[in-house]
């Protein structure tokens, strides 16, 4: 638990010459609240409220990727959930912007995340049209796991426990398990000859680019709330997608709309909900802790597309689902 304490000035503090060696970086007295929690999070392994957090954000995703799954228009279901994302935390982010400010570096820091957010969702897109959602999204969502805990490591200084590495082992090994087909050696080693499908290289850029904004954002939160992060992204989601999802006419957006009214409205805000809930948990976590636990959404997906829409290979997606649950169970008690 990261336990920094701000106090204001007094004359009997020794001058910041005088402080212990380690003291190596002064707060300043008036910092905004997830300025001060991000700068603590390589203290912070994983807290009892995080894991709640990306717990309840998982649910989320899982929920609305269930929903887009169910939609005949992907691109125009996924720009219309942005609008209604958009509208939604509109009145909030601007609250939330007023209160905190924004200087400079952190406008950039937000076009730069609309800018990873919009590509991704264009990758996105681009993968469910070329393969099956199943096939696309756990090794889309599983290259995170894989990824992320070495940047920290190698770009943000963390350090992750061997408890945690196992943790995060099993999740990667439960996303894999996800994708294999049969007990044959040939359905074992399937996940390794659909390398080469378009739609799994598809889906390995869209897995670097979570890497990308992941760690992009976890960076952001040093100069934006999880709010007006979350509105950038939001911003990008709906400027690269508007061209695809509209293409020469608006009848694809009016077809999903007056089709899939409800479920695009639960898409719009559980969408933006689930990332603001992991945002939430960055800014008192590390994000080699966050990434991986975030992926339990993956079993989420399984079982709601084996039970209610009828996909096959239900054994191994459940035996996938079950080492997921156990790396996120590690994760979540590691030290």
């Amino acid at each position: 638990m990261c336990c920094c304490v701000l106090e204001p000035p007094r004359r009997s503090l020794p001058l910041a010459r005088d402080r212990l060696p380690h003291a190596r970086h002064e707060l300043p007295y008036h910092v905004r609240p997830y300025d001060l929690a991000a700068r603590c999070t390589i203290l912070s392994p994983m807290t009892t409220v995080a894991f709640a957090l990306v717990i309840a954000s998982a649910i989320s995703h899982a929920t609305w990727n269930f929903l887009l799954k169910r939609s005949n228009e992907k691109s125009a279901f996924l720009w219309s959930l942005g609008a209604v994302s958009f509208a939604v935390f509109l009145l909030p982010a601007v609250v939330s912007t007023y209160i905190d400010g924004i200087s400079a570096r952190g406008a950039m820091f937000g076009a730069v995340s609309a800018l990873l957010h919009g590509v991704y969702g264009l990758a996105l897109c681009r993968g469910y049209q070329l393969g099956d959602l199943s096939a696309v999204y756990p090794i889309a969502r599983g290259m995170g796991p894989a990824l992320i805990p070495i940047a920290a490591v190698l770009l943000l200084d963390e350090r992750a426990s061997l408890a945690a590495g196992f943790g995060i082992a099993m999740v990667v090994l439960g996303i894999y398990a996800i994708n294999i087909q049969a007990r044959s050696l040939r359905g074992l080693t399937q996940p390794l000859r659909d390398l080469n499908r378009p739609a799994i290289r598809v889906a390995f850029l869209t897995g670097a680019l979570i890497t990308a904004y992941s760690l992009w954002d976890k960076a952001a939160l040093d100069h934006l709330s999880p709010l007006t992060l979350n509105q950038f992204a939001i911003t990008g989601w709906l400027l690269v997608l508007a061209p695809l999802a509209i293409r020469s006419s608006a009848l694809p957006v009016r077809s999903e709309w007056r089709e899939r009214r409800g479920s695009m409205l639960a898409a719009g805000v559980l969408a933006p909900l689930g990332y603001v809930l992991v945002l939430a948990a960055l800014t008192t976590s590390r994000i080699s802790y966050i990434a991986p636990a975030r992926e339990v959404g993956i079993v989420l997906g399984a079982v709601l597309g084996v039970l209610f829409l009828g996909e096959g290979y239900g054994a191994w997606r459940i035996l996938g689902s079950i080492l997921i649950l156990g790396g996120v169970l590690t994760l979540g008690l590691a030290p």
